[in-house]
């Protein structure tokens, strides 16, 4: 019986089910506790927590005591044996769960102890913006895992795993679990890295962890059998805006559909507008950011990350989506690599000779070039010879700024009335700035309206549906001169819009 479904279910509550197992899991190491401590420990209001109560006693999994409210024998199984808690390590656990500094002292042993399973891992390759964390950093984001209740009896996915997460959190479940010989959860790892998935296949074999590898290509059409199993995620994608959202669509693809389920999104630390494009490509995949933890990851060797980088706690909500289609083969340049081609020159210290290093080139990284030798004389030291003051990589700003908007719950006369919505797209494109250039507006019949205004700078564009009070607005518009998002707040207001989705986009902003 799902104890958990069925409470979410009468309690009604917006939460995910990922707050009513936290009330299981208090339960079940600290009881007896009062309503109020489980409002602080779970962050619930106390009616809520009221209501849960109500429906978990109701049940025969929770029951009233002297100092407060406790599991039942039947809760008490079905936290064991269903939610998988059955043979843990209870003081290891209460020592996890309580103390910041204790999981710190417990990451640095672990990573002692485990060290071996990591010294071994292929070298990066740069190409693919591979760049290894630390033993350290990936035993704390095992712990991460821990934290935030996504660990035990999940099915765990690491889109992408160069940096061995699925290892130290094989490991972390060994220690935790230490009477078992095997684990309540499963854990799966897609890379496209043919070395990785074979190193840790025989590291899972070995270590007898509950690890499963699948070689992936991200950019290619997703495998139908993975869409909607997993409960969480790890990914460390590439640091392209393009690889971010692909990596988040597929993500997406996997998840169970529930709210609050956790992805951990490691990403390099980038200036401001990167990190607002960076946030924006996840609102516009629906996902809340729950917290943002800041020089989290520590890389080796990475010193175009500065070694460190930052790592957010994403959750899923009612208006996740994947915005890249699963059956669909994406963009192949999503890599660093691709979107900003590199190429330097080195010279050799004993013979002088140079050679160039980088994209389309003999020798892809000064690593390879180094390990190769001067093909003219063996030699292993080179020197970087810089490139000339005036050798400039230029970049421009994006072509055009595209807002994509679905406003519903509109005024819906007004949506039936081409003459009204000719006046409004009129007056947000002149709001906005923009030079008009024509106009072209359609009733149709029975009911709706279409309509263009054509403007110097691009584009206006509304297609209306009042019997589901809905307008379908496309806002593009070229050069500074213009402010899109002027037009859009007074459509908006003009329109009576309840409820707006929008997509807000930069076309054209390659370099050169």
């Amino acid at each position: 019986m799902d104890y958990i479904e069925d409470i979410h279910r009468g309690s009604s509550i917006k939460e995910g089910r990922g707050i009513i197992e936290k009330v299981f899991q208090e339960l079940y190491f600290d009881a007896p506790l009062s309503n109020k401590t489980l409002s602080q420990r779970t962050t619930l209001p106390i009616p809520l927590v009221t209501a849960l109560k109500k429906e978990g006693i109701r049940l025969g999994v929770w029951e009233q005591c002297k100092g407060g409210m406790e599991l039942t024998i039947a809760g008490r199984k079905y936290v064991e044996q269903i939610l998988g808690y059955e043979g843990i390590n209870r003081c290891l656990y209460h020592q996890l769960m309580k103390s910041e500094e204790a999981k710190e002292r417990y990451v640095n042993w672990l990573s002692e102890k485990y060290r071996t399973a990591f010294n071994s891992r292929p070298s990066v390759d740069v190409t693919l913006d591979q760049a290894q964390c630390t033993v350290q950093t990936a035993f704390r984001r095992a712990l991460l895992c821990l934290t935030y209740g996504t660990l035990i009896g999940k099915h765990i996915l690491c889109l992408g795993d160069d940096d061995f997460v699925c290892l130290a959190i094989g490991f972390l479940l060994k220690e935790l679990f230490p009477a078992r010989d095997t684990y309540p959860t499963d854990i799966l790892v897609l890379d496209v890295d043919k070395r990785y998935i074979e190193y840790l296949q025989q590291q899972a074999k070995q270590c007898a962890l509950p690890i499963n590898c699948e070689q992936i290509d991200l950019r290619l059409p997703f495998p139908v059998h993975l869409s909607g199993r997993f409960d969480c995620l790890f990914t460390d994608p590439p640091y392209t805006q393009e690889g971010a959202s692909l990596f988040l669509s597929r993500a997406i693809s996997t998840l169970k559909e529930e709210r609050g389920l956790k992805i951990f999104f490691s990403f390099g630390n980038r200036p401001t507008d990167e990190s607002y494009l960076l946030q924006k490509c996840f609102q516009l995949h629906g996902l809340s950011i729950k917290d943002i933890l800041a020089q989290f990851n520590e890389y080796e060797g990475a010193s175009l990350l500065g070694n460190k980088g930052q790592l957010f706690v994403l959750e899923t909500t009612d208006r996740t989506r994947a915005l890249f289609p699963a059956e669909k083969k994406s963009r192949s340049d999503i890599y660093t690599a691709d979107r900003h081609p590199k190429q330097n020159l080195y010279r050799c210290k004993q013979c002088g000779q140079s050679y160039t290093v980088g994209n389309d080139s003999d020798f892809l990284t000064i690593k390879t070039l180094k390990e190769h030798g001067c093909p003219a004389c063996g030699c292993r030291i080179f020197y970087r010879q810089h490139k000339k003051k005036n050798a400039i990589i230029r970049q421009h700003l994006p072509l055009g700024h595209h807002i994509l908007a679905d406003f519903y719950d509109c005024g819906g006369d007004k949506l039936d009335d081409v003459e009204q919505i000719q006046v409004c797209m009129h007056e947000a494109a002149v709001k906005a700035g923009a030079t008009i250039v024509q106009e072209s507006f359609h009733k149709y019949d029975p009911i709706g309206v279409s309509g263009v205004v054509v403007i110097q700078e691009s584009h206006l564009t509304i297609h209306t549906w009042p019997e589901c009070r809905y307008a379908a607005v496309d806002l593009f518009t070229c050069g500074t001169n213009v402010n899109p998002w002027t037009a859009f707040d007074y459509l908006q207001k003009q329109l009576e819009c309840g409820n707006v989705e929008y997509s807000d986009l930069m076309r054209g902003s390659k370099s050169t």
